[in-house]
C-alpha cells in the first residue's frame, strides 16, 4: 500500500517526510490526553459527557476528590510487528484525564457512571437540601 500527500507544493516532499517523522516520534511517547466533554445543569443532578471511544468500561477511573470530580483512564497503543511500517498514524493514546470542580450544591455520595457507543456519561445528583423548597404561605 503506498500513501500519498497531495499537498499542492513542487518538489520531491522532503520536508512532509521531516513533519511526518516528527510527528511520528511524538506519538512514540505517552501523552496526557484531554478528551472533549459536555456539561449539563438540570433542576437537580449535573450530567458530565465524556468523548472516550474505544475503551472497556472497565479502563476508567472516576473519583470525586476534594470537591472535584476526577477521571482518568488510559488508551494504549497496540503493539506492531518490529518490522511493520507505519503509513498513517493519526489516533491517539496516553493518559485522559479530566477534572471538574463541583458547585456546593453536588451531591459526592450520589454519582452513578455508564459507558456506552464511547461516552462516559456521569450524573452527580444535587444536595436535597440545596433545592429549592416552594413554601405554601397562609
Amino acid at each position: 500500500m503506498e500513501v500519498r500527500y497531495e499537498n499542492g507544493w513542487t518538489g520531491n516532499g522532503w520536508l512532509l517526510d521531516q513533519v511526518n517523522g516528527l510527528m511520528h516520534e511524538m506519538t512514540r511517547t505517552p501523552r496526557r490526553l484531554t478528551p472533549p466533554a459536555d456539561v449539563i445543569e438540570e433542576k437537580d443532578r449535573y450530567h458530565f459527557y465524556f468523548e472516550m471511544p474505544g475503551l472497556k468500561s472497565d479502563a476508567f477511573d472516576v473519583r470525586m476528590e476534594q470537591g472535584a470530580l476526577v477521571v482518568t483512564a488510559e488508551r494504549k497503543r497496540p503493539e506492531w510487528a518490529e518490522d511493520a511500517r507505519i503509513r498513517v498514524a493519526e489516533r491517539s493514546y496516553g493518559t485522559l484525564r479530566r477534572v471538574f470542580e463541583l458547585p456546593e450544591d453536588a451531591s459526592p455520595d450520589a454519582v452513578h457512571a455508564a459507558y456506552k457507543d464511547g461516552v462516559l456519561e456521569i450524573t452527580v445528583e444535587k444536595r436535597p437540601d440545596s433545592k429549592p423548597v416552594k413554601i405554601q404561605v397562609n
